[in-house]
């Protein structure tokens, strides 16, 4: 039975809420209600949450708005791939999500040993924030049939999202050092980013998944 459907408008009024929050940031225009800049217009098939915390690559906020957001980005990741490799049913779609856990499990010890090493008093969370897990409730109720189509959606919509979240601070940040740490990892996003097109454009073809 498909349940994700049912679940779509909470997640999304959810998201919504959670996305107006960040006191920290500094461009206010950025929080605006709707869809990040960029994700409204990529992963056209897929309807379920996405996250939107940050709308362009020239947004302005601070280390303590990026270093929780940077982590939780890397989590939700790690734990969509590890989701995706073990109810995906394409090949190169586990092959992407077992790139995702490698990938993102050297950006969280990159961002984790600068925190270490730096004054910066801001905490790794524990845990994603709601907008991602939102997605990840959503990737989990998610058939076997559509599995496939719905992990991708969502890597086109938090890649997206990450993007503007890395680039933002490369640029804008305020430490010079946790700014380069930003820029390495938005170079390792961009790559990621131009893959899950390819995977969006090859799933979106008439491929079908087995349920």
């Amino acid at each position: 039975m498909r349940r994700a459907p049912l679940t779509l408008l909470p997640l999304v009024a959810l998201i919504s809420a959670c996305g107006q929050g960040g006191d920290t940031r500094q461009n206010e225009s950025s929080t605006q209600n709707g869809p990040a800049s960029g994700s409204a217009t990529i992963a056209k098939t897929y309807e379920g949450p996405k996250p939107e915390g940050v709308s362009s690559p020239n947004d302005v906020f601070t280390r303590t708005y990026y270093i929780p957001a940077a982590a939780s980005s890397d989590m939700y990741e790690i734990e969509a791939g590890k989701l995706a490799l073990k109810r995906g049913t394409r090949p190169e779609v586990k092959a992407f999500a077992q790139q995702m856990i490698e990938d993102h499990g050297k950006t969280t010890k990159a961002l984790s040993a600068f925190v270490a090493s730096h004054p910066v008093n801001v905490a790794i969370p524990s845990h994603m924030d709601a907008r991602h897990q939102a997605m990840m409730e959503n990737l989990e109720n998610s058939t076997a049939k559509e599995f496939d189509k719905v992990y991708i959606g969502q890597q086109a919509a938090a890649h997206q999202e990450a993007l503007n979240l890395h680039k933002s601070y490369a640029s804008n940040g305020d430490d010079k050092a946790l700014s380069a740490v930003a820029k390495s990892t938005a170079g390792v996003v961009e790559h990621h980013a131009a893959a899950v097109h390819k995977l969006e454009q090859t799933l979106g073809a008439g491929h079908s998944t087995a349920g």
